[in-house]
Formats: C-alpha cells, sequence, structure tokens
C-alpha cells in the first residue's frame, strides 16, 4: 500500500503512509500506530501531483487499469 500509485477521481496519487500495528520500534516516522475505531474509516496520507499531502480515507482511490490482480 505504501509507495503504490492510486487514483483519486481520475488523478494519480501516492499513498506516503497509512495506520499499521504498533511494531517494537517503529522503522517510519510516516506510519500511524494509533488502532483505528471497529469501523472507521482506514485512512492514508497521501501525495498529489502537485506535492500537496493529505489524509483521506482509503476508501474510493483506485489502483489503475493494468495494476489490478
Amino acid at each position: 500500500m505504501i509507495g503504490r500509485t492510486y487514483l483519486e477521481r481520475g488523478q494519480p496519487v501516492v499513498a506516503v503512509s497509512r495506520w499499521q500495528k504498533p511494531a517494537a520500534e517503529p522503522d517510519s516516522p510516516l506510519v500511524w500506530t494509533r488502532p483505528p475505531r471497529r469501523h472507521a474509516p482506514r485512512n492514508v496520507l497521501i501525495e498529489r501531483g502537485d506535492g500537496s499531502r493529505t489524509v483521506r480515507p482509503f476508501r474510493g482511490l483506485r489502483l489503475p487499469r493494468g495494476k489490478a490482480s
């Protein structure tokens, strides 16, 4: 998921960070370690083509055609 390119409304964005279970020593400051609520949206930090970054729900991001497996 991190580093992959997705489409947001047809425009490419890169997933920079996501939530994951805490490790003994986090290797990246861009990983959230607070677990989400049971039915909360899975949020990701994305970087758009113009360099701006924002946090948004993962729902709605799509893989570009030919990348799905």
